[in-house]
C-alpha cells in the first residue's frame, strides 16, 4: 500500500509518496516520489501579515500537481499539513477553504511543537542520520526549529521566528545585500539565540531546503541527488566560505553556481547565516544533512501502525 504526505511551508511545498518496504522489516518505507517546489506562499507575509493572492495561486497550482501525482500512484487522500506561514497569516482561512473546495481534503495547520516533533521523527526513523544524542535544526522559510532528542525520545524544541524568506523580507532590499543589511540579519538572529541551549556531545543534524541546497553546492552537484545530499557532513569552515562567496554575488550570478536550486538564489545567504549562527552558538564544527523532514515524520507516525 502507498501513502502520501504534503508539507506546505513558507517557501516550498513538498510531497513524498512512499510504500511499505517488506525487505527492510516491519514499519519501513521506500520512497516512490520525493519532490519539492518553491512557491513562496509566505512572500511579503512578514510585512503585511497576510498571504498575497499571487502566492496563494502559485501554491494552489503546485498542490494540484501534487494531488495528480499522488493519485497516479493510487493515493486519493494524501496527508496534508501546513506550517509557519499558515499559522501566522490573518487570511489563512481563505487559503484553507480554497484547498478544501478544489481537492476535497483539509490542510492541518500543525503547531510549532508538532512541526518539531515530526522533524524529529523523520530523523529518528532514518538510520543514515540518526544518532544516540541529537540536536536537529530545521531551517524553513518562516521559522527555524531547534530540536533536542535521542534515538529513542523527543526531548524538546525551540521555535525561532526566523527563516530564509522572513529575514529577506524584513531586512534585505539590495542585491547583493549590503553590509548593513547583513549586520541587521545577524543581530536579529543573535537576539533570539539565548533561547537555544545545545547539549554538549550531541550530533548536529540539519534539515530543510536551505540545508539541502547548501549541501548540493558544497558537493558541487549540478542536478540535485538525494543519495549524495542525505547524510553529507558539512564543516563550519566550508559553510563560512560558501556564505562569503555567495554574499558577494547578485541573485543572477548565484543562479549559475553549481548546485544552486532555482528560485532560492535571493534567500539562500540569509538562510545559510541562520545555520552558521546556530552552529557557532552551540559550538558545533560540523552538521550532518537530512533530506527528509516533516512530511516523513507524518508518514512514520500515521502509517506505521497500519503496516
Amino acid at each position: 500500500m502507498k501513502y502520501a504526505a504534503i508539507d506546505i511551508g513558507t517557501n516550498t511545498i513538498l510531497l513524498v509518496v512512499t510504500e511499505r518496504d517488506d525487505k527492510s522489516g516491519a514499519g519501513a518505507f521506500r520512497d516512490v516520489v520525493d519532490m519539492s517546489t518553491i512557491v513562496r506562499l509566505g512572500e511579503g507575509l512578514a510585512n503585511s501579515g497576510r498571504l498575497s493572492g499571487p502566492a496563494m495561486s502559485r501554491t494552489m497550482e503546485g498542490l494540484r500537481r501534487y494531488v495528480d501525482i499522488a493519485a497516479s500512484h493510487g493515493v486519493e487522500q494524501p496527508f496534508c499539513v501546513g506550517t509557519a506561514a499558515l499559522r501566522e497569516a490573518a487570511n489563512s482561512g481563505e487559503f484553507l477553504a480554497s484547498v478544501r473546495d478544489a481537492f476535497g481534503f483539509d490542510v492541518e495547520i500543525i503547531s510549532a511543537r508538532d512541526e518539531a516533533r515530526y522533524t524529529y521523527l523523520s530523523v529518528c526513523g532514518d538510520h543514515v542520520v540518526r544518532a544516540s544524542a541529537m540536536t536537529i535544526i530545521d531551517i524553513g522559510g518562516g521559522s527555524t526549529e531547534v530540536i533536542s532528542g535521542t534515538d529513542r525520545d523527543f526531548a524538546g524544541y525551540v521555535s525561532l521566528p526566523m527563516g530564509s524568506v522572513r529575514l529577506t523580507d524584513a531586512f534585505v532590499s539590495h542585491d547583493p545585500p549590503v553590509r548593513e543589511e547583513m549586520e541587521r540579519v545577524v543581530a536579529y538572529i543573535r537576539e533570539h539565540l539565548y533561547r537555544v541551549v545545545c547539549r554538549e556531545g550531541t550530533t548536529l543534524v540539519g534539515t530543510g531546503g536551505t540545508v539541502t541546497n547548501i549541501a548540493a553546492m558544497v558537493a558541487g552537484i549540478k542536478m540535485y541527488d538525494k543519495g549524495i545530499v542525505h547524510g553529507l557532513v558539512i564543516g563550519l569552515g566550508q559553510l563560512k566560505d560558501l556564505i562569503s562567496f555567495l554574499a558577494g554575488l547578485t541573485s543572477d550570478e548565484r543562479r549559475n553556481v553549481t548546485g544552486m536550486e532555482p528560485g532560492r538564489e535571493d534567500i539562500i545567504v540569509q538562510g545559510a547565516v541562520i545555520l552558521r549562527e546556530i552552529m557557532e552558538h552551540g559550538g558545533f564544527d560540523r552538521v550532518k544533512v537530512s533530506a527528509a523532514g516533516v512530511r516523513y515524520g507524518v508518514i512514520y507516525e500515521r502509517c506505521r501502525s497500519a503496516v
